[in-house]
């Protein structure tokens, strides 16, 4: 059965949009509860008339409806739950130039935990929108989340508009500020004025601080009801939530908090086909919760337990040895390490140095080394150019033999990694070539590796993806294949 209640969902002609306007909406079918994210648009045409575009997409539903990720394997809510409205906002959203993963991956964080979303609103960057949105969530639920507007430009207006919306003033907080002055004098930058503006809190609440960006969170507290404010950038806004605030609502909301868990990270594989691994293989405990994450090609999957016990640990020890024989190739750490470290790491361990020649990657493979500790040791260096023929001038490839080769094949790419890394006086050497459309109009480019010892090896990479989505995945499949290299030596070894 589905059940659909709406309520003053066409405002009158040239009518502004106020809270009354919004929508409620609850769906009952198969004896599943879903939760439902509206997103809501005001539009207003050149006859003066406003209109909504709604739409619904459900954010959390019984385990088997959503394989995998941020389930339970069976409910163990323990009393009552924490209902919370989400905001997300940003005018590129509304736009449609990138999507809202932000609803995703704060249900699967606190849903889990005995909260429940009774709506996601996604709004543009006006004071108006946006405190209408909050005047609906007030009156929702107790806890409030918005995401976004927290940083130092003139449309980043969540932390005033919340702050006038509960009456709680702001004002300067010294340890936030502190954490902003040494980050600026660390980059060589002034603290502008307005970049001070990230150092205000609420004066009833606190606040959450951000080790990865400049805007710390916010948590106004009117002892009714609890509104937070997160920062929009994923990789900000993503640690600070399981990190700062879960720990929050555990002690205000009585949450359940995070135990032990254990986090396995993979490349090379979806997060549906790890899925499907874990139901075909693993009999999960009712106590354990799943959830993944993925980015730039790569996958974080996360098993948790409310306990934090050497039991605990071992049981989500013996669930990742179960799954280990079906998925571990594609597993570059359980230990919370990035693939770059995990990248240099394998190059210590086998005393090997690598030399870089990147076109299609831009430098950006070298970049993503360039913050691990010990980096210089081994990897020394690197040619970026813009495309292959400038490459094998700055290497000095002999031009006739280079020009004869065709882009088609690895030739090229095999001539300039094999130079870099005479070049660099490196064990191994490895090139990145221009793009190249294949005869089925793929766009791909060519990856060698030159080894001192053994040869050449090479492959075709694929793209996907614009602009630096396409880079960031590019890199990712690159350190895999580095990666791949030693776990292939490793077996011809065994």
């Amino acid at each position: 059965m589905k059940l659909f209640k709406v309520e003053h969902a066409v405002a009158a002609p040239g009518a502004l949009v106020g809270a009354s306007n919004f929508f409620e909406l609850s769906v009952v079918q198969d004896r599943m509860e879903c939760n439902l994210r509206l997103s809501l648009m005001n539009l207003v045409t050149n006859i003066g008339i406003t209109l909504f575009v709604i739409t619904l997409t459900a954010i959390h539903a019984s385990p088997a409806s959503y394989p995998g990720v941020g389930r339970q394997a069976e409910s163990s809510q323990d009393g009552g739950t924490t209902d919370f409205v989400l905001i997300i906002t940003g005018g590129e959203l509304l736009r449609g130039l990138y999507a809202d993963s932000h609803t995703q991956f704060i249900t699967r964080t606190l849903v889990p935990l005995g909260c429940r979303c009774v709506a996601s609103l996604c709004v543009g960057d006006k004071r108006r929108d946006l405190k209408d949105a909050l005047v609906y969530a007030k009156q929702h639920a107790p806890l409030i989340i918005v995401t976004g507007g927290l940083g130092p430009t003139a449309d980043d207006i969540t932390r005033e508009v919340v702050a006038e919306l509960t009456g709680i003033r702001l004002r300067e907080h010294p340890e936030a500020l502190a954490d902003l002055e040494k980050r600026f004098a660390g980059s060589g930058r002034e603290l502008r004025g307005n970049l001070r503006r990230q150092a205000l809190t609420p004066v009833k609440g606190t606040y959450l601080p951000n080790p990865s960006g400049t805007a710390v969170g916010l948590v106004f507290d009117t002892e009714e009801q609890v509104l937070v404010a997160l920062p929009g950038p994923p990789r900000e806004l993503r640690p600070m939530l399981s990190n700062e605030l879960v720990p929050y609502l555990s002690k205000r909301f009585g949450i359940r908090s995070i135990g032990s868990s254990l986090q396995m990270r993979f490349i090379g594989i979806g997060e549906s086909s790890i899925d499907q691994a874990i139901q075909d293989h693993l009999t999960l405990p009712k106590d354990l919760v799943i959830s993944s994450l993925f980015e730039q090609g790569r996958v974080d999957l996360t098993f948790s337990l409310p306990g934090d016990t050497e039991t605990d640990e071992a049981r989500l020890r013996d669930l990742e040895r179960q799954l280990m024989p079906h998925i571990g190739e594609y597993m570059y750490s359980d230990d919370g390490s990035t693939l770059e470290e995990q990248v240099v790491k394998l190059l210590a361990e086998n005393q090997l140095t690598l030399a870089l020649a990147e076109v299609g990657s831009g430098g950006a493979v070298a970049a993503s080394l360039s913050d691990i500790k010990d980096v210089s040791l081994h990897v020394l260096g690197g040619v970026v150019s813009t495309s292959d023929a400038n490459m094998a001038s700055a290497l000095k490839v002999p031009v006739p033999k280079f020009a004869q080769r065709s882009p088609m094949d690895d030739s090229q790419a095999k001539a300039m990694a094999n130079r870099v890394r005479e070049s660099l006086g490196s064990r191994w050497g490895l090139a990145v070539t221009e793009p190249h459309v294949s005869g089925d109009g793929r766009s791909f480019v060519w990856l060698a590796l030159s080894k001192q010892e053994k040869g050449f090896s090479s492959r075709r990479i694929y793209l996907r993806g614009q602009g630096q989505t396409m880079r960031n995945r590019l890199v990712s499949s690159v350190l895999d294949s580095i990666r791949k290299e030693f776990l292939e030596e490793k077996q011809s070894r065994d």
